[in-house]
C-alpha cells in the first residue's frame, strides 16, 4: 500500500522547462537579510519589554527547575505545571541554554537563528513539493528571509517564531501525506499537529481546512476508510504527545482563554463586521512581507491557477478567515501564513519568467528578473522594523550605540543599588512603560541572579494590601504607560507614598536615557541583617525590646545563629490580656519571609513585630514560640505595658503579615465570596513570589500553618481549626496538589457538616482532579454538592442560572 522506499522518496517531475534566472542573486539577498538580522541582534540597546520579558523569565524558570532535578513525582508534576498560560514547547527548546545560565534575549536570538534555519528548509521543501521544482523551493525560502515580519520575530524571544516553524512543518507533513498517503505520513501529520498545539494552541486554526480535507481527497489506491484510519492514527499521535501537558493544565487553558477574551475590548479598533474589520490583516501585509513584495503572490494566478495553487490559496483563505473572526487583531497573529505566500510568490515568479521568455524572448526575461531583484533590494530597506514593544529599529539602535546610550546597562546598574545584603526584596512598580515595567526590571535582576523582584503596582483593588506587603516602590517622572484595570489603586498608592510619614523617598536617580527614577521605602526597616561571628549552631533569640515610642504593641526581636537556620526558623506569637484572653496572633518565617535561603556564615537579624489591635487595654503578655530547622521548639514569655497613643492605619508598612492575603482568601472561601477568594489568592501567589509553584518558602509556610492547626486542635478551638484547614487547603490547591488539598476540605466537612461551601470545594476537587467518587451516582452527588451553594446565590450569571434551573 505504501510503496517502496524508492517510490516514496521520488517526486513526479514536470516536463523540463527553463529554471529561474538569477536564483543565486535571490539567495544572496536572503543572506544579506540574515546579516542585517545579526547586526540588529548585536546593536539593539533596549531591554525586553512586557510579553518578551515574561517569556524570558519563564524560560529561566525552566532552567532553574532543571538545576533542582530530583527523581520524584513532585518534580515532574511541577515541571508540567511550571507554565500554565502558554504551552511549553518554546521554553523546552531553550532548556539546554537555560540550564547553563539565566536565559537571556541573546540566548533567545541564538535559538531563533536555529529555528529560522529550520523554517527556511521547511519552506524550501514545501515549495519543492507544491511546484515539483527545487528552484521554486529555494526562491520561496529566500523570499521568506526578505519578509520584515519574519526577521522581526527572529529578533525577539516570543512564541510566534516557533509557531511559524511548527505550522510550516505541519503544512509540509500534510502536503506530503496528501501526495502519498501512508501510515508513516499519518504519524508525521500527528507530530506536526502536536508541535503546533504545544507551541500555541490557537495555531491549530491554520490547519483546520487541510485536516478536514484529508479524508475527502480523491485516492487512486487508498480507500476512503483507510484515509480516515490514517487521520485517526495521526490524531492519536498528536493526543499522545500533547496529553501530559494538556491533561495537567486543561482547566488553566480554558480559564486563561476566557480571561483573554474578556480583554478583547482593549485591542478592538474596528466595529465587528465592518470592512475595516474584515480587511484588518490585508492592511497589515505591508508590515509583514514588505510593501514591495505584497503583490508577488498574485503572480501565481498568471495564466491559469492549477489545483495545487488553489489548495494553497484555500488554506491561506481559511486561516485568514478564522483569525479574522477572532475579535483581537494583531500583526503577529497571521504570520504563520507567510510561508504559503512565499511559496505562491516563488511559483508566480516562475510563471512570469516563462511567460516573458515565451512571449518576448530572453531580453524581456532579463529585464523582468532585474525588476524582481530591484523589489527584493527595496524590501531590504524594510528590515529591522520591530513588531513588538521594547525593540529599537535597526538604524535607531545603531545610532543610540554611536551616541553612547545604553538603557539596559543603566537599568542594570540602578537595580544593583537596590540590593539589600542577605534579604530578598520585592518592589512595586508604578509606571508601566516599555522601558520601566515590572517584567523588564525583574528580567534584568534575574539575569544577574540578584534577589530583587518587581511587581506591577495597582494589580489589586486594595492599595492598603500592596502598601503593607511590598518592601518598597519605584516611580518615574513623565509617561506612565498602560494603566491597567486598577488605575485608581495605582494613583492612591502614589499619593499615599508622597504624603504618609510612614514612607521615605530616597534621592532621585537620574539615568541619562530614562530620566529620573524615584524609590520609596518604609521609614522603619522591618528587617535588617548583618554578619555576625558564628558562636552557636542553634538559633537564639538574643533580645526582645518593646518599642514603646510607637504607641502600639510592637517589639524589636534580635536573633542570631547560622544564616541558613535563621532563614528556615518558624515563629508563632500570641498576645494575651491579664485574664488570659487571646487578643492577637501572628505566625511567620523568621525575617518576615525575606531571608535568603542559600546564605552562609552567621547572622544577626533584627525584625519588628507588631500585633495591631484596637482594643488593647494597657498591658498584656507576649508569648513567643519558635522552631528551628532541626525541629526543636523554644518559647519565651514577656509582659508588656504601654499606652495606645496612636494606631497605624491600613497600608502602614508596620502592619504587615505575609500570610494576610491567604487568611483573607480563606475567610472569603468560607462565606462563598468567590470574587474575593480569587483576588486574594492571586495577590498572595503573585505579589510576593517570583515563581510561587517552586519557591522554597512554600514548604516553610506549610509547616507554619500546620503548626497553627496543631495549636488550635490542642486548645480545643474548632473554629480556628477550620480556618487553618481552609488556609492549608487553598495553599495546596494553589500548589496544584489536589489530593492533599482534598484531605483538608474533608476535615472541614467532618468538623462542621453544615459547611456547604467546604463540601462544594471538596466536590470540585473530586470531580475535576482526583476523581474520587464511585460511578455515575457518586458523580451526581459531587456535582450536586458543588452546585447547591452556587444556586442559592442571588446574582447568578445566565449560564449558571440556566444550569440551576435545569437541575
Amino acid at each position: 500500500m505504501n510503496g517502496t522506499d524508492e517510490e516514496r522518496e521520488t517526486l513526479p517531475e514536470r516536463p523540463h522547462r527553463p529554471g529561474i534566472p538569477f536564483l543565486r542573486w535571490w539567495a544572496g539577498l536572503g543572506m544579506v537579510a540574515l546579516l542585517l538580522l545579526v547586526i540588529w541582534n548585536c546593536t539593539d540597546p533596549l531591554p525586553p519589554a512586557w510579553d518578551e520579558a515574561q517569556h524570558l523569565l519563564q524560560a529561566q524558570a525552566f532552567g532553574l527547575h532543571l538545576q533542582r532535578f530530583r527523581w520524584d513525582g513532585l518534580w515532574g508534576q511541577q515541571f508540567l505545571h511550571l507554565n500554565q498560560r502558554y504551552p511549553p514547547l518554546a521554553y523546552w527548546l531553550g532548556i539546554p541554554l537555560a540550564a547553563l545560565h539565566p536565559f537571556s534575549r541573546a540566548d533567545g536570538q541564538l535559538l531563533n537563528l536555529v529555528l529560522l534555519g529550520v523554517l527556511v528548509l521547511a519552506t524550501q521543501r514545501l515549495g519543492q513539493r507544491v511546484y515539483r521544482s527545487g528552484e521554486v523551493g529555494w526562491l520561496a525560502a529566500a523570499l521568506l528571509l526578505l519578509y520584515p515580519g519574519i526577521t522581526a520575530l527572529a529578533h525577539v524571544y516570543m512564541l510566534e517564531l516557533p509557531l511559524v516553524v511548527a505550522v510550516t512543518l505541519a503544512f509540509w507533513a500534510l502536503w506530503a501525506y496528501g501526495e502519498k498517503p501512508s501510515w508513516r505520513g499519518a504519524v508525521g501529520v500527528g507530530a506536526g499537529v502536536a508541535a503546533v498545539l504545544l507551541t500555541k494552541w490557537t495555531g491549530v486554526l491554520f490547519l483546520l481546512l487541510p485536516l478536514v480535507g484529508i479524508p475527502l481527497l480523491p485516492g487512486k489506491r487508498i480507500p476512503w476508510l483507510v484515509r480516515l484510519a490514517h487521520l485517526t492514527l495521526g490524531m492519536g499521535v498528536a493526543l499522545l504527545l500533547c496529553w501530559p501537558w494538556y491533561r495537567a493544565n486543561w482547566l488553566f487553558v480554558l480559564s486563561n482563554g476566557w480571561a483573554y477574551a474578556e480583554t478583547a475590548h482593549y485591542y478592538i479598533t474596528c466595529p465587528a463586521g465592518s470592512l475595516c474589520w474584515w480587511t484588518a490583516y490585508l492592511r497589515l501585509l505591508p508590515l509583514q512581507m514588505s510593501p514591495f513584495l505584497c503583490g508577488l503572490p498574485l503572480l501565481s494566478g498568471w495564466g491559469s491557477l492549477d489545483r495545487r495553487e488553489a489548495v494553497l490559496w484555500a488554506t491561506y483563505g481559511s486561516g485568514y478567515l478564522l483569525y479574522t473572526l477572532v475579535d483581537i487583531k494583531d500583526v503577529r497573529f497571521t504570520l504563520p501564513l507567510l510561508p504559503l505566500l512565499a511559496v505562491l510568490s516563488a511559483g508566480g515568479i516562475q510563471k512570469a519568467c516563462r511567460w516573458l521568455e515565451e512571449r518576448w524572448g530572453a531580453w524581456a526575461l532579463q529585464r523582468g528578473v532585474c525588476a524582481g531583484l530591484v523589489l527584493g533590494c527595496l524590501a531590504l530597506a524594510n528590515l529591522g522594523r520591530p513588531l513588538t514593544p521594547g525593540v529599537a529599529p535597526l538604524w535607531t539602535g545603531i545610532q543610540m550605540r554611536w551616541q553612547g546610550k545604553h538603557p539596559t546597562q543603566e537599568l542594570t546598574q540602578w537595580i544593583q543599588s537596590l540590593i539589600q545584603p542577605g534579604l530578598t526584596t520585592t518592589l512595586g512598580v508604578l509606571p508601566n512603560t516599555e522601558l520601566i515595567s515590572s517584567e523588564t526590571l525583574t528580567y534584568l535582576a534575574a539575569l544577574q541572579r540578584w534577589p530583587v523582584t518587581f511587581r506591577a503596582a495597582g494589580q489589586t483593588p486594595w492599595p492598603e494590601l500592596e502598601l503593607s506587603l511590598l518592601d518598597g516602590f519605584v516611580d518615574a517622572e513623565g509617561e506612565q504607560g498602560i494603566i491597567g484595570p486598577y488605575g485608581p489603586t495605582k494613583e492612591q498608592i502614589r499619593q499615599h507614598l508622597r504624603s504618609s510619614p510612614d514612607w521615605r523617598q530616597d534621592p532621585a536617580v537620574e539615568l541619562p536615557t530614562l530620566g529620573r527614577l524615584h524609590t520609596y521605602f518604609p521609614r522603619f526597616s522591618k528587617v535588617t541583617v548583618q554578619e555576625w561571628p558564628l558562636e552557636a549552631e542553634e538559633v537564639e533569640l538574643v533580645e526582645v525590646e518593646a518599642l514603646l515610642e510607637l504607641g502600639i504593641p510592637a517589639w524589636k526581636l534580635r536573633w542570631q545563629g547560622p544564616a541558613q537556620n535563621l532563614a528556615q526558623t518558624l515563629v508563632w506569637a500570641r498576645l494575651e490580656d491579664g485574664q488570659g484572653r487571646v487578643l492577637e496572633k501572628r505566625a511567620w518565617v523568621l525575617g518576615q519571609n525575606r531571608l535568603q535561603l542559600n546564605s552562609t556564615g552567621g547572622w544577626l537579624v533584627e525584625e519588628i513585630l507588631t500585633l495591631p489591635i484596637t482594643d488593647f487595654p494597657r498591658g498584656g503578655l507576649l508569648h513567643l514560640e519558635w522552631q528551628s530547622l532541626k525541629g526543636i521548639r523554644h518559647s519565651l514569655h514577656q509582659s508588656w505595658r504601654g499606652s495606645l497613643s496612636s494606631f497605624p492605619k491600613e497600608g502602614s508598612p508596620l502592619v504587615t503579615d505575609p500570610l494576610f492575603p491567604l487568611r483573607r482568601a480563606a475567610r472569603a472561601a468560607a462565606v462563598g465570596d468567590l470574587q474575593a477568594l480569587s483576588l486574594y489568592l492571586n495577590a498572595w501567589t503573585t505579589l510576593q513570589y517570583p515563581t510561587f509553584l517552586t519557591d522554597p518558602d512554600r514548604i516553610l509556610v506549610r509547616q507554619l500553618l500546620e503548626g497553627e492547626r496543631q495549636q488550635a486542635a490542642a486548645q480545643g478551638q474548632p473554629s480556628q481549626q477550620i480556618q487553618s484547614h481552609y488556609q492549608l487547603g487553598l495553599m495546596l490547591a494553589a500548589l496544584l496538589q489536589p489530593e492533599a488539598a482534598q484531605l483538608h476540605f474533608q476535615q472541614i466537612v467532618e468538623l462542621d457538616p453544615e459547611d456547604e461551601w467546604a463540601r462544594a470545594y471538596l466536590g470540585f476537587l473530586r470531580v475535576l482532579f482526583t476523581h474520587d467518587f464511585e460511578g455515575i451516582r457518586g458523580l451526581r452527588q459531587e456535582l450536586s454538592a458543588v452546585l447547591q451553594p452556587l444556586c442559592r446565590k442571588a446574582d447568578l450569571d445566565w449560564d449558571l442560572n440556566w444550569i440551576c434551573a435545569a437541575l
